[in-house]
């Protein structure tokens, strides 16, 4: 075995193990984020937010899609007109220069929604990546301060919340967890009578797409 990569084997048992090279032990705890995140009380307030913009978009959509339906109804009434054979031909013509107008009108409509569609849901995205980045930054800087209090080595997110950014493969009941009084400290300061979120926020439904 190559000298070099024994020295690296050595370095990560001896990591795992709880010490570091100088042999002195290390202090090692563990946070559950998602819990953490799910828990801080601005998290609801949050998401109540995000709702609340996603049933704003919901609705403009819905308005357009109304008028959309409505076309199609208006077509189909026109398509009676003139394939009935027993009208006077003039009337019938005039029912089909209306029918291909509307026609053209319905299906520039129908891109507009769409493109409203792919808009809306881009900026509810963005806009619950943007609140969950700032929640998870504001829960870091609480676990940064309580773990140079502390005094501790190594502290691992054990939800696996990808913007933490953390992982961690084992835990006993030895490895102290600072969950609880990370949400403590973060709810601390909670407007008087607010609740703790329960769960993660849920993903806004995007509206569907008109038909043809």
């Amino acid at each position: 075995m190559k000298p070099g990569l024994l020295i690296a084997l050595s370095t990560l048992l001896l990591t795992l193990t709880g010490t570091d090279v100088s042999g002195q032990e290390l202090k090692i705890a563990v946070v559950d984020m998602q819990e953490a995140l799910n828990q801080y009380y601005k998290t609801e307030i949050q998401v109540k937010q995000i709702n609340e913009l996603a049933d704003e978009k919901r609705k403009n959509l819905d308005e357009r899609q109304a008028a959309y339906q409505q076309m199609t109804t208006q077509m189909s009434e026109l398509d009676v007109v003139y394939r009935d054979t027993s009208l006077a031909e003039a009337k019938r013509k005039e029912a089909m220069e209306k029918l291909q107008a509307l026609f053209e009108e319905r299906n520039a409509k129908g891109k507009e929604i769409s493109d409203a569609q792919r808009k809306a849901s881009a900026e509810v995205m963005t806009a619950r990546q943007e609140m969950e980045a700032t929640l998870v930054a504001e829960i870091k800087a609480t676990v940064d301060a309580i773990v140079e209090a502390q005094g501790l080595d190594l502290v691992f997110d054990k939800s696996f919340l990808p913007k933490a950014n953390k992982a961690i493969l084992y835990t006993s009941s030895n490895v102290k967890d600072l969950t609880e009084e990370i949400v403590k400290t973060l709810n601390a300061g909670a407007p008087a009578g607010s609740a703790p979120a329960a769960s993660p926020a849920p993903a806004a439904a995007a509206p569907a797409a008109p038909g043809n």
